[in-house]
């Protein structure tokens, strides 16, 4: 299916990109692709002292980790000052604008002092006295556009059909269609989607956390992941179904379906949904994408992700989980201590079945859990009496993966080692 339909994502690189600009370029993504229409990345940079490279860079490099996929070249504002001083000189041509002095070359648009109304595609018919406005600048001192005007020129001439942004933007869209009609042009249809709060009711900011994309990155979330959940945010597929694909997301996205109020960020929710695209890619993408993200491919560290596979939603809890298995030293937790490593007959257990385990050859989960409930057997106490102490020997906590599969991963001599240091300095583990 093809259709006239085009969209853009238009970005200011003055700053990383906000989990709200991913959103926004996500639903434009979305439709675009729903629709049969085209997708356009275009950077607003005309904000010469705050925009920088560097941030173009990212954005650019964010959309292409996010598989948000662009069509044509990326366009520059910056690129197109000559063009829109030809539109201004139009406009005053015409008495529809003028220069504010002879010493500048700052040009006003001369505003048209009537109502304004257009049919937002997601909150219904909107409507503004613009006589209440002032006349808008559309060039400043040192002849660089402003937003308001570049956005329509720019909207113009690349024939965008559909202007999908954040509600935050409501205010600038009836200068924006008074600037248009003023050109003889035809304005774009509007959607404005519903912010993203935080948990206090507030617009989503660096109060509640991170929000950059970078931040959700480096946290070591899958850009699927990202895209599943901030779908969710502001839209609804009907249904209980919370997993998609993003081709699952192009083909059920509608703009009908976007809510008219606001939607709260919920962290957790986002962990959930990120943990659940983790557990669903094969075992072999999750081994080479956790490897690339740490930087360690060696058959010990992929067996390592294997084992806390079920129990991570980013890749950066494996760090705070794995931490036994990824640091020769244990730390302790002291509560796990005081409940498990403080009976003195449990010292007396651990010498036994540390000399059972000296005396294993076969250093697999299911022989080392034969030797470990033997023990217990001979020692007439439930297996869970050896298996909480030797969880913790090994750990420092009291709860981990599967303990012998973790045994074996971990391996001969470093729990080995382990249990016979807790042994050994079993009544100093106490006041540590």
């Amino acid at each position: 299916m093809t259709s006239n339909i085009k969209v853009r994502f238009a970005p200011s690189p003055t700053g990383h990109l906000h989990i709200g600009g991913v959103r926004t370029a996500l639903f434009n993504y979305l439709y675009a692709r729903n629709q049969g229409g085209q997708f356009f990345l275009r950077m607003e940079d005309t904000d010469r002292e705050r925009s920088e490279q560097v941030y173009a860079d990212e954005i650019i490099s964010s959309m292409k980790w996010l598989g948000l996929e662009w069509d044509g070249d990326v366009e520059h504002q910056t690129s197109r000052v000559k063009r829109y001083q030809e539109v201004a000189s139009k406009l005053m041509a015409e008495g529809k604008a003028y220069r504010v002095d002879d010493a500048t070359q700052a040009v006003k648009y001369k505003m048209v002092k009537e109502s304004v109304v257009f049919h937002d595609v997601i909150k219904g018919a909107i409507q503004f006295d613009a006589s209440l406005f002032d006349d808008l600048v559309i060039i400043k001192s040192d002849g660089i556009p402003t937003y308001n005007f570049a956005c329509v020129v720019d909207d113009h001439d690349m024939e965008i059909t559909h202007v999908i942004r954040g509600e935050d933007h409501i205010s600038n869209t009836p200068r924006q269609i008074a600037v248009f009609k003023a050109l003889g042009w035809q304005p774009p249809k509007y959607a404005h989607l519903p912010l993203i709060m935080g948990s206090d009711g507030t617009p989503l900011s660096k109060r509640h956390g991170a929000v950059s994309l970078k931040a959700f990155e480096e946290e070591g979330y899958l850009p699927e992941g990202i895209l599943n959940y901030l779908a969710l945010l502001g839209w609804g597929p009907g249904g209980n179904q919370e997993f998609f694909t993003k081709d699952e997301l192009v083909k059920k996205f509608s703009l009908k379906r976007v809510n008219t109020t606001a939607a709260t960020f919920d962290i957790d929710k986002m962990r959930f949904i990120n943990a659940c695209h983790l557990k669903k890619v094969s075992k072999e993408e999750y081994l080479q994408r956790g490897a690339a993200f740490f930087g360690n491919s060696s058959e010990e560290f992929k067996r390592i992700l294997l084992l806390f596979r079920e129990r991570i939603k980013t890749w950066n809890d494996l760090a705070r989980e794995a931490n036994y298995c990824l640091e020769e030293k244990v730390t302790f937790d002291p509560a796990a201590v005081g409940k498990y490593l403080s009976d003195p007959e449990t010292l007396k257990r651990l010498k036994i079945v540390l000399v059972a385990l000296e005396n294993t050859a076969d250093f697999t989960a299911k022989n080392l859990e034969s030797v470990v409930r033997d023990s217990a057997a001979k020692l007439a106490i439930d297996a869970a009496g050896l298996i909480h102490p030797i969880r913790v020997a090994i750990t420092g906590f009291s709860v981990s993966p599967g303990l012998f599969d973790l045994m074996e991963v971990l391996g001969r001599a470093r729990v080995l080692a382990r249990l016979g240091s807790v042994i050994q300095n079993f009544g100093k583990l106490q006041s540590s």
